[in-house]
């Protein structure tokens, strides 16, 4: 009888010091959700566009979607910012490649119904983005050469 009790009390205080359960990290796809403001944005080695309209760009990871925005400099009739949404895409992020791969799908806008297809970085509050049409090989650099078809993007998270 006291060998069962001893052995209890060993499987109550084994069950009681083991380590609680690891919270599982937070996938990639997790980790980009949410605003985003362009500090590059180059297509084949040429910046897209100045400063001041980079501003007005915004990009929201939302789940496994990703909406660009634009802000419009001009109001409507009730003085409140024109915000005109420019593109809609679905998205898929593969950590587990080297480089990190990514996929849009776009669903709207200029590129509905193509794919794009590139690698990612996140570091910290930084997104770096490096893509292409799906038609040509995915890039393995972040880079974005003279006639490649690739864009190179780098994008800072925004509060809300």
């Amino acid at each position: 009888m006291l060998r069962a009790a001893v052995l209890g009390v060993m499987c109550v205080t084994t069950a009681v010091s083991a380590d609680p359960p690891a919270v599982p990290a937070a996938t990639d796809l997790e980790k980009v959700q949410g605003y985003w403001k362009p500090l590059q944005c180059e297509s084949e080695g040429t910046s897209m566009m100045p400063t001041d309209i980079m501003k007005q760009l915004t990009v929201v990871f939302d789940k496994n979607e990703y909406y660009m925005y634009f802000k419009d400099s001009k109001t409507d009739k009730d003085g409140k910012p024109i915000v005109l949404r420019l593109a809609l895409a679905n998205v898929a992020l593969d950590a587990a490649t080297t480089p990190k791969t990514i996929t849009f799908e776009f669903a709207e806008g200029p590129l509905k119904g193509k794919k794009r297809h590139g690698i990612y970085e996140l570091s910290g509050n930084q997104l770096k983005l490096c893509y292409g049409p799906a038609e040509k090989p995915k890039p393995t650099k972040f880079e974005s050469p003279a006639n490649s078809g690739y864009f190179l993007e780098t994008w800072a998270r925004q509060q809300k």
